[in-house]
Formats: structure tokens, sequence, C-alpha cells
């Protein structure tokens, strides 16, 4: 339609320049292109472009024509404002995964919700939450996104002595591993000023099963991850075999690499500069560390203490609950990347599925999950993540008071 107007355009200027015998010659040419019915195409160069005065009885009219308004097309809209609502409140308490995660989620969290006494949730919105789908849940969530965009700094410092001794192991060669292989990665809490002593957050992700563990702790010295890591390693439910860090200094050192050595745990390392290599860890950062617990300094025992609290509470409903996608296949053609995932799954559901997980460890996995309520586990983080930022508030202010005092 576009073309044809285009075309209409220019043929009727010349369609009205043209003496009478010239114009059957352009009638001709202009249906052939258009297909337009022969009467119809003269009437359209006729007019196209006119103008007309009438009369109402009282004086002159001039008549414009205007674009007739368009109805709305498609099928009516399936859901209301009040399921849009339940989506994103659900969306907020989970943590702000992707639909096709909180779809499932969602599924989870039928039976609490009309209890809960945050959502207020009718039986028809219910009904609604139990088929709606992850495209309509994405759609819901569009415009709540678009206000949460930030981005941290990297502490990673690189160390040249140790790395020829700790082999690389490289994106493309994670694809087959089995439970036990995690990768590490280290989260500064410095609020945007990277002075003085200021808490970090270790995060060890297991690549197969995608079950992420995080501990914070008082700054990046390497006593403090070889004891949180130790913490993680002894509440993981799988045996650890392979530890892959970055190349920072808090990893690649003595201490973590002679820890290895006596624990039998296999160790390898990213290439520098190469966050893919890590990436299975590198993806959590934002959607497990930073979306949980935000931008803010945290510099206090105190700060400490509550990061493992909300870390204890949110771990619960991340690794029994909150599913995760793993991707299957990559294909290019020509400009486009086409993606295959799996089907999401909980980092739960996943080791239930796993044969090589002893019996014993896979029933324990799964009466805790049944006795867990994920609504309670939301709210319980909501309301550590308030205790948070009132105690950034606090240190922040404190701080302030304190340069004023100096100055």
């Amino acid at each position: 339609m576009k073309s044809r107007r285009e075309l209409t355009q220019v043929t009727a200027a010349r369609y009205r320049r043209c003496r009478r015998n010239g114009k059957s010659a352009i009638l001709d040419e202009f249906t052939a292109s258009t297909g337009y019915n022969r009467a119809y195409a003269a009437l359209l160069l006729r007019e196209y472009g006119s103008k007309r005065v009438g009369s109402d009885g009282k004086g002159s009219v001039r008549l414009v024509a205007t674009k007739a308004p368009r109805r709305a097309g498609g099928r009516p809209a399936l859901y209301g404002q009040e399921v849009a609502t339940a989506v994103v409140q659900l969306w907020q308490r989970y943590g702000y995964v992707c639909g096709k995660r909180l779809k499932g989620l969602i599924r989870d969290s039928l039976p609490f919700v009309q209890a809960d006494r945050f959502l207020k949730i009718t039986a028809q919105t219910k009904e609604a939450l139990a088929r709606i789908s992850a495209a309509s849940i994405d759609r819901f969530l569009k415009a709540p996104r678009k206000a949460m965009r930030l981005k941290g700094t990297t502490h990673t410092r690189a160390v040249k002595h140790l790395m020829s001794e700790i082999p690389i192991r490289t994106f493309s060669e994670w694809s087959e591993v089995g439970p036990g292989h995690v990768q590490l990665d280290l989260v500064g809490h410095d609020g945007g000023n990277s002075g003085g002593d200021f808490c970090c957050t270790l995060s060890v992700s297991d690549v197969c099963l995608q079950w992420t563990e995080r501990r914070a702790i008082r700054n990046r010295a390497q006593r403090w991850v070889q004891v949180a890591l130790e913490e993680i390693r002894s509440v993981m439910p799988m045996q650890l075999l392979e530890l892959h860090p970055d190349n920072g200094s808090e990893f690649i050192n003595d201490n973590l690499v002679r820890y290895c050595r006596d624990t039998h745990l296999r160790m390898t390392r990213s290439r520098p500069g190469r966050k893919n290599d890590n990436c299975y860890v590198e993806q959590k950062n934002f959607d497990t560390v930073r979306k949980i617990v935000g931008y803010f300094r945290y510099d206090s025992e105190d700060a400490v203490a509550l990061l493992n609290r909300i870390y204890s509470v949110h771990g619960l409903l991340l690794n029994y609950f909150v599913p995760s996608q793993k991707l299957l296949a990559k294909t290019r053609i020509g400009s486009t990347v086409h993606k295959r995932y799996d089907a999401p799954l909980s980092p739960a559901q996943r080791l239930l599925k796993r044969t090589d997980i002893p019996l014993a460890v896979r029933r324990k996995v799964a009466r805790m999950r049944t006795q867990l309520n994920p609504l309670e586990l939301a709210s319980e983080v909501a309301r550590l993540q308030d205790e948070l930022i009132e105690l950034a508030h606090q240190s922040a202010a404190g701080s302030t008071q304190a340069k004023a005092a100096r100055a």
C-alpha cells in the first residue's frame, strides 16, 4: 500500500497535466501496476489531492478529507489490570527474573497466593496466573524493567606469578561437565568509592546444576575468601571437584593453590580479559547479587552479617524454586542468531533428575523442597532488604558527618 500511494502521488500529477488522448495510456499503465479497477483508478487520479467547498445554508464550508480512525485489531485482552499487577508484584518478590523463569515460580506459588497477606489475589486472578504464558508475563514486565539499569565496577586485579601453573579452561570446554565443577567470582560493594575497606560477596555457581551459593566477606583478603569458600563447600549438596575463578589476586595466590592441592580439588582459570570463560558465574553477579543487595557501599561487620542472612534465606528460594535455563544450541542465519534453551528448572529440580547424585542427597533435597514456602521466603528477603537499605543510609550519613567534622 505504501508503494501504491507513492505511485498514485507521482502519476496523479502526470494525469492532470495530460490531454484527454494521453490519459488512456496513463490509466492502462497505472491499473497494470496497481491492480485497481479502471473506473476507481480514474477517480483516484482525478481527485487525488483536491479539495471541495460546500455550503451548509449559512455559508461556505471547506471540506477536507481525513484518515478514518483505525479500530483496534486483534483479539480482546485476555488478562486485566489485576493480573498485570499480580505478575509485577510476584516479579519483584522473586528477584526480577525473566518471564520464562517467573512462569515456573508462579506455578509453584499458586497453592499459597490467596493466603498471602500482601498479594490479595482473587480466585479469578489465580486461575489466570495458572494459564498465563511466559510471553504475556514479559509484556507486563516491559515497562517496569526500563527503570532498573545500573552498572557496577570491577575489582579484578591480575597477577603474573602462579598463572603458568594453573591450566586455562575456556568457554567451549564447559558444555559436558557434571555436578561439582564450580566457577567463582568476587563482587565488590564499594558504592562507587573504592577507597578503604568494603565488603565483597563471594559467588560460587555449579556449571551443571546452576546451584549458587554466596557469602559476604569483610574485604578481598585471601584469608576471608578461603574461609567463605570452606563454608560454601560444606553446604553445597554435591561434592566439589573443580574450582574455576578469574585471574584476580584474591583467587590466584599460594593459599588457594595449596588449599586445592590439599583437598584434591582441580583448579583452572579463565583467560585474562575473557569474561566468557567464567560466564556461568558472571551472569549470576547481577541476577543473584546486584539485584538483591543493590549498589550501596557496605563496609561494616553489621553489613557482613546482614548480607549473609539475606544470602541464607534467598539461597533457599534461589536453589529450590527459581528456575534457570541452559543454552542448548546457537545457530547463526545471516545476521540473526537463533538460540534454543532447555525447559526452565530450578537447581534442585535439576539435581533430582541426576542419577550420579547419591540417593540420600536427592531424598534430602526433595524433602527440603516440600517443606519450604516460596512466598514466605520472598517476603523474608524483602524484609531483610529493607533493613540493609536502612543500614546503608545510616552508614552513608555517618560517613558524611565524619567528612564534615574533618573539614
